[in-house]
């Protein structure tokens, strides 16, 4: 008897650092490379489709927009039918609605698929921390997040520099390159197909069929602290996005080369890359997730907003700096919704779904919004952009109570 559990004790561990590897490399290839390759060729696509600065706004807003309405319907899938067929049905959806924007020949069909593609790209991040919250143990939360988040932070940090030196020119356009991701997509969809094939023999979804859809959703609406999360994180989640989409363009305006200015991006993420797995494990072991999300909350708002005043040799100091932090904030941001009293594995993707949703309200509404102010100044947008990250400081320091993890966890 000893024997067997030994023997089977080591597969489990195997098949968890698996799952922990699909999770970093799915919102990589699925998710952040493909999106931030599009800010630095907005430039060529507005060329080519004849688009206004704030109808870019609007489809760069828009990806935030489907993350309103399908972020949690994704997370109550996840919960009700397992992280397998969610994964593997999303990645396959995201992928030929992504192929389909390659096709685009005005703002209306651009917007279009954007939107259909988005609708099931902003579901994959709710089930990817709902599979680390089913695999991981509690102490390993932050640092599994942190992992995950680092996936997320080099799609981050590769699409802007990789994006119109390298995939662009060796594509022969941006079309054939958001054809090009879109296949992407679609073979994630075969890897977690055939990578979980033998789940229940490890660890499956044994309980995600228990519950009802609307009952999940009832739970989780009752629970203060996911509210509270979710609008912090709609203030950092508008500034973050606002300003993505709108850097390339503005440096371009202030007269940077178009290379660098695409590339500038880059060192924000590159910085959180560095950042994301130490900055979350440390939070495991001193367990202070409130005042780290209070402190990263702080250095992105006022990095962010400082960016209407600082000159230009010093603005790629203030993003990389300003980046260190991000991708920390956003595992341990997910972690602490995924540790809320009441939420456990049972309701994690439902949580992170009703999270996610109220955040995308503000990055979906922060672009455009944040565009049009360009026309009293090219530096306004950062101002207005860096007001809404206060707004998360400020329900962090004055509002959020942490949850006390060391009575749950004991």
């Amino acid at each position: 008897m000893t024997s067997t559990i030994s023997d089977s004790q080591p597969k489990m561990t195997h098949y968890r650092w698996l799952m922990l590897a699909l999770c970093a490399l799915t919102p990589l290839f699925v998710s952040t490379l493909p999106t931030m390759s599009l800010p630095p060729m907005f430039t060529v696509i507005s060329a080519d489709l004849n688009l206004t600065l704030v109808e870019i706004g609007t489809v760069w807003g828009a990806q935030s927009l489907m993350g309103i309405f399908f972020s949690l319907l994704g997370g109550i899938l996840g919960d009700r039918f397992g992280t397998r067929r969610t994964l593997v049905s999303v990645c396959l959806l995201t992928g030929i609605f992504g192929m389909m924007r390659g096709f685009a020949t005005d703002f209306t069909t651009l917007l279009l698929a954007t939107i259909l593609m988005s609708a099931f790209q902003m579901i994959i991040p709710i089930v990817i921390f709902k599979v680390i919250r089913q695999w991981m143990p509690p102490e390993r939360l932050g640092m599994a997040s942190g992992i995950t988040s680092a996936g997320f932070a080099t799609g981050l940090m590769l699409g802007p520099l990789l994006s119109t030196s390298v995939i662009m020119p060796a594509l022969g356009g941006w079309r054939q390159v958001l054809i090009f991701y879109g296949i992407i997509a679609i073979a994630f969809s075969v890897i977690w197909f055939v990578a979980t094939a033998s789940e229940k023999k490890h660890q499956g979804d044994t309980h995600s069929q228990t519950t009802s859809l609307m009952n999940n959703l009832r739970h989780v609406i009752s629970l203060r602290n996911v509210w509270i999360l979710g609008l912090a994180g709609l203030g950092i989640g508008a500034c973050f996005r606002g300003f993505t989409g709108y850097m390339p363009t503005y440096l371009k305006d202030i007269g940077w080369p178009e290379l660098a200015a695409d590339q500038a991006l880059s060192a924000f993420f590159l910085a959180s890359l560095i950042g994301v797995v130490p900055l979350s494990t440390l939070s495991d072991r001193l367990q202070i997730r409130r005042g780290f999300l209070a402190v990263a909350a702080l250095i992105l708002a006022t990095g962010i907003g400082s960016l209407a005043f600082v000159p230009d040799n010093l603005i790629l100091i203030v993003i990389a700096a300003t980046g260190l932090v991000f991708d920390s904030f956003m595992a341990i941001l997910n972690a602490t919704v995924m540790e809320v009293d009441g939420v456990g594995h049972l309701y994690a993707g439902t949580a992170l779904g009703f999270a996610n949703t109220i955040r995308s309200v503000g990055m979906s509404l922060s672009p455009p919004i944040g565009n049009s102010l360009a026309i009293y100044g090219l530096s306004t947008p950062f101002l207005f952009w860096g007001g809404l990250g206060f707004l998360g400081v400020f329900i962090f320091i004055f509002v959020f109570k942490s949850p006390k993890r060391k009575r749950v966890t004991a």
